[in-house]
């Protein structure tokens, strides 16, 4: 027997030894897998793993740029995960195999080396190590999937956070951990946190959008426990490790087994599978991933690095997600009368083909219809086709007419747990819908959630990619979060901004503003459906919108993937002039806008400010600027700090008056002064380095 037992163990080291002759290559991307030694780069980035017969440990984590190495501790763990009670330092675990291919995941993200490592614990437990190394990224993203064997027992696994009493205390009980770097916190750091709130709706008048703490203090000592944030960057010495968590977390919601941050003084973990342990089936089921982002430099380089990952992990579609829309829902205040109601009215085919011919006068590219066009109630089953009774042909005939004659594409909204998938394929096959308007969910389980993606993603398959989700996060039921897999399909909905009632949503210049430069800051703005009104319309008893001009209310929202929220047939001729114009200079410079990284400059909007936006790209010699001086500010010029640059020579051409550009410098502390005669107005400037101005403007 003890010859058999030798024999067996022979075995298995030589095949383990097999499984690690490996290496691979794409681009810049390398994998290989050596004596026990897993390793993969980017190109800018290198992380390297250790097969420690408990799992695989994070031994390395190196900025290729500057050298940085993070991993520098001795580990706490034998693993980078673990599942309470089942999975642990002693756990033992056998190497089924390592392979590495090149994918896109069925192009649904850029093209990687996609890792997986399947092994197998003595609890009866499968895991698959999930890695994607994208070419030149600054970051990685790691991910578990999980399956059970059949005497697999969950008992006694904790189901999601709690606390024990310490000496009259409360500390955390951790959940499953999926990720860990043995970050030293005995050195000189601090630790940032943010996180973005859910229920943008409710979120209207002027509760923030983003949440971010910095902690200070150092060495650690005890374990730094934060549950509310999306991400977490670690800063040390003008060096920075960044850690996301992918998943539906939001600030004021947890999420679905979300888990948390922990600073240690052993390293830094993240824990919650968004998989509890009585939904672990005998099929491979997929945990929250997260992604590790290294960068150098200061809070600039930090946002640019997290919004360079998210650009990778989730690419800019330009013909699919590059659009200006109306959505026919937002315009309530009708002719004075304040107690009228519009809504579903506005759904109605008389209206929507006004609209159609006043969005192609103004250049708009898309209508989309919001509730109403459906023939049954909003919450309603069996019921998703055009509704005649409102003046729609049954197969929508007349508003594919309309669309071709006016070059006007059409979007639809729905309640999607009500809407089927045989219904969204007959819509989008009669209608070639360019963006879905998704409302009414609730995900509330790893079943809720991951079905709503697979049936989104089958859709999007069948449909050949070519329509987009705008994904709604409005109310406070459970929803997306805004780093989930969701975005693979489409952008963030972001707000209902109404012109009369409800009144909590009412327009109110000041506050979108806000709302989008907090969230500029840690959020790519191309995948943000963000919103404007009618100024003129909105009802003056809760909003001095009617103080502002049609294109001041339009570029706050030109920064993002800009969606009005409103009729635009009722906009006055002259005011439809006007926003013909700033539409028309806006699309002459769109795709470079929306391909660039959006930065909010200036002060945070207050409605006595100057503020703005700083479209910046890494690898181009020239960018935008959209800067505002609200309503009740004094200054007729002000110095404002630009992102990145200083110590150079600018062009700077208004691009309303592009006949008028001037050169100034930029000194060492990034300022450029600006000058805005009137307040209520903007700047929408493309900034050039000197002596590279080769486009000709408007």
């Amino acid at each position: 027997m003890k010859i058999l037992a030798s024999i067996a163990l022979y075995i298995l080291i030589f095949a383990q030894l097999v499984i690690g002759q490996q290496s691979k290559t794409f681009k810049n991307a390398k994998f290989s897998f050596y004596e026990n030694i897993l390793t993969v780069s980017t190109g800018k980035v290198q992380r390297q793993w250790k097969w420690t017969g408990h799992g695989f440990l994070t031994i390395s984590y190196k900025n290729l740029t500057t050298g940085k190495e993070w991993a520098v501790v001795s580990p706490d763990h034998t693993a980078d995960w673990d599942l309470p009670k089942k999975i642990g330092k002693e756990s033992v675990a056998e190497l089924l195999s390592v392979n590495c291919i090149e994918s896109d995941d069925e192009n649904f993200t850029s093209s990687h080396l996609l890792v997986t490592a399947h092994i197998r614990y003595d609890s009866e437990l499968e895991v698959q190590y999930l890695i994607r190394v994208y070419p030149d990224a600054p970051g990685i993203r790691t991910a578990l999937s999980v399956r059970a064997l059949p005497s697999f027992s969950p008992d006694g696994v904790p189901a999601e956070m709690s606390t024990y009493n310490y000496y009259g205390s409360r500390q955390p009980v951790k959940i499953a951990r999926c990720e860990y770097i043995p970050v030293d916190f005995s050195q000189p750091n601090q630790r940032r946190y943010w996180g973005i709130y859910n229920d943008p709706g409710n979120r209207v008048n002027t509760k923030d959008m983003v949440q971010e703490k910095v902690i200070k203090g150092w060495p650690l000592f005890q374990d730094e426990q934060i549950t509310w944030a999306n991400g977490l960057s670690i800063e040390s010495k003008g060096e920075g490790l960044i850690l996301v968590k992918e998943s539906n977390k939001t600030v004021n919601k947890y999420g679905y087994q979300t888990g948390a941050f922990y600073c240690t003084p052993k390293g830094v973990e993240v824990t919650g599978w968004g998989l509890k342990p009585n939904e672990i089936t005998s099929e491979f089921r997929r945990t929250w991933a997260t992604w590790s982002i290294l960068f150098s430099g200061n809070e600039n380089e930090m946002e640019l690095a997290l919004k360079q990952f998210d650009r990778i992990r989730y690419p800019i579609h330009i013909k699919r997600d590059m659009h200006i829309l109306i959505d026919t829902w937002g315009s309530d205040f009708q002719n004075g009368d304040y107690n009228k109601i519009f809504g579903r009215e506005n759904s109605s085919f008389p209206v929507v083909s006004n609209e159609i011919i006043s969005a192609s006068g103004l250049g708009i590219d898309i209508v989309r219809i919001d509730d109403g066009w459906q023939d049954g109630s909003t919450l309603s089953e069996g019921s998703w086709h055009p509704n005649t009774k409102v003046g729609y042909a049954p197969h929508w005939e007349k508003i594919k007419a309309l669309s071709s004659k006016y070059g006007v594409r059409i979007g639809l909204w729905a309640a999607v747990r009500f809407i089927t998938e045989d219904e969204l394929l007959t819509n989008q096959k009669e209608l070639n819908v360019a963006t879905w308007k998704f409302d009414f969910d609730k995900l509330n389980d790893w079943d809720s959630f991951h079905s709503r993606m697979k049936e989104i993603r089958d859709f999007m398959i069948k449909s050949n990619y070519s329509t987009q989700v705008s994904w709604c996060p409005e109310y406070d039921d459970q929803r997306y979060g805004w780093y989930s897999e969701a975005r693979e399909y489409g952008p963030m909905y972001f707000q209902n901004i109404q012109n009369n009632l409800p009144h909590h949503i009412v327009y109110v210049p000041y506050i979108t503003l806000r709302h989008h430069w907090m969230m500029s800051r840690f959020y790519n703005m191309n995948d943000l459906q963000c919103h404007w009104q009618n100024p003129s319309r909105t009802n003056p008893a809760f909003s001095d919108a009617y103080m502002h001009s049609q294109s001041y209310a339009a570029m706050s929202a030109f920064m993002g993937a800009p969606s009005c929220f409103m009729l635009t047939q009722l906009l006055k001729p002259e005011e439809k002039e006007e926003l013909k114009k700033i539409i028309g200079i806006y699309k002459d410079h769109r795709k470079e806008i929306f391909g660039s990284f959006v930065f909010p400059i200036g002060d945070e909007p207050d409605n006595a400010s100057w503020s703005g936006f700083q479209m910046y790209h890494p690898d181009k010699k020239f960018g935008y600027l959209m800067v505002f001086r609200e309503l009740h500010n004094g200054e007729s010029s002000k110095k404002i700090k630009l992102r990145f640059l200083k110590n150079c020579d600018l062009t700077i051409i208004n691009l309303e008056h592009p006949d008028n550009a001037v050169e100034k410098h930029i000194g060492q502390d990034g300022l450029i002064n600006l000058s805005i005669p009137q307040p209520a107005d903007y700047l929408f400037i493309r900034y050039e380095m000197a002596l590279t101005r080769k486009i000709s403007f408007r």
